[in-house]
């Protein structure tokens, strides 16, 4: 996966971009490298929340949208090879701590083609997300909007945000198969 990361950079930019003045949220790209999540570019729309994410900044997959939506890409073998290293820890109650919940879940991401974050990664944070693949149906990154609970519910956080990531993320495909 490593060579793709500049790729899907240079070309999800833009869209990122776009997106995050299209929502005003908090628009995200990451990857999994080393069996882990790592935030390769973040965009804020003008209502943007401050957290603690960066450029950088490494979280367990299963711990996030972004994440679930990579792991529900991922072979199975793959997962159990990144569960058996890292485990299921919890930074919030919220988050998925049992192995076969986090295997019926990645069986719902794949079903809907979204994965949704209701305050697993942080207190009064939602997030939606879609993984990013090529022709091949492998995984390059996930795409996710985030924002507070107050604003991320009801058909925008139902609809319209995994509509507007399925548009992105579509078109982000796309043009790395052409890049």
């Amino acid at each position: 996966m490593g060579d793709t990361n500049p790729k899907i950079h240079q070309v999800a930019k833009p869209e990122l971009e776009g997106l995050a003045e299209e929502t005003g949220d908090l628009v995200n790209l990451l990857v999994e490298e080393y069996r882990k999540g790592i935030y390769l570019h973040r965009e804020q729309g003008e209502n943007a929340v401050e957290v603690d994410s960066y450029t950088g900044h490494r979280v367990h997959l299963h711990s996030t949208a972004l994440g679930k939506a990579i792991l529900a890409e991922l072979p199975r073998e793959r997962v159990e090879e990144i569960i058996d290293q890292h485990g299921l820890p919890a930074t919030t109650e919220n988050n998925i701590t049992e192995r076969e919940e986090l295997f019926d879940r990645l069986d719902q991401i794949r079903e809907q083609g979204v994965a949704f974050d209701d305050e697993e990664r942080l207190p009064g944070l939602r997030c939606v997300a879609r993984a990013v693949t090529d022709n091949n149906c492998e995984v390059h990154g996930a795409i996710s909007v985030s924002g507070p609970s107050s604003r991320m519910q009801g058909s925008r956080y139902d609809e319209e945000i995994p509509q507007k990531l399925e548009e992105v993320t579509n078109i982000v495909s796309l043009n790395m198969g052409y890049s």
